[in-house]
């Protein structure tokens, strides 16, 4: 029983790392990129639809809320899975495009060089958002008192009362070479 939870609780941290970063670069891409492309072009798509408008503004407003007030953290290691949940996804979109010769997002489409400068900045704008993500991680740690065991934060050990810390520079003497 204990190997099934520990399972569930280490695949429930997973899919927070993977999902926080993806929420944040598929909002941040509707209305940085989308949005102004489908408004020049006299909203053709629609982009702003009330599914979309939830999916992408109300699904990220929701899981920050989440994570402010969970123990749950976006761990640096983890960032290897979410790419490869973002790869997954440009797979299915060429798969798409070969099944139907339709591209999802203009931004997405092979048949001009500008897809290398949009592929480069998706790239650079996902690490990016997965950095503010553990960065995010790290400072409700801080705020809150907790340490990272894991990817779940917990209470941060505390010194008996009327004892006190060691500086770092003792800390790294006593630690040695």
């Amino acid at each position: 029983e204990g190997g099934v939870a520990a399972a569930l609780c280490t695949l429930h941290h997973l899919l927070w790392s993977v999902c926080v970063p993806s929420a944040l670069l598929v909002t941040i891409v509707l209305w940085g990129v989308l949005y102004p492309a489908d408004k020049a072009r006299g909203h053709q798509r629609n982009e702003l639809n009330p599914a979309s408008f939830e999916a992408h503004a109300i699904n990220t407003l929701l899981l920050l809320l989440d994570g402010a007030a969970n123990r749950l953290s976006v761990r640096a290691a983890d960032f290897y899975l979410t790419l490869g949940w973002a790869t997954a996804y440009v797979l299915y979109a060429w798969a798409q495009y070969a099944q139907s010769g339709f591209w999802p997002y203009f931004f997405l489409d092979l048949s001009s060089w500008a897809a290398v400068g949009w592929y480069s900045l998706l790239i650079a704008l996902f690490a990016a958002v997965y950095a503010m993500a553990v960065g995010g991680s790290a400072l409700k740690a801080r705020c809150a008192g907790l340490a990272v065991d894991g990817a779940a934060l917990v209470p941060a050990p505390q010194p008996p009362p009327g004892a006190t810390l060691p500086s770092a520079r003792d800390a790294l003497l006593q630690a040695g070479p």
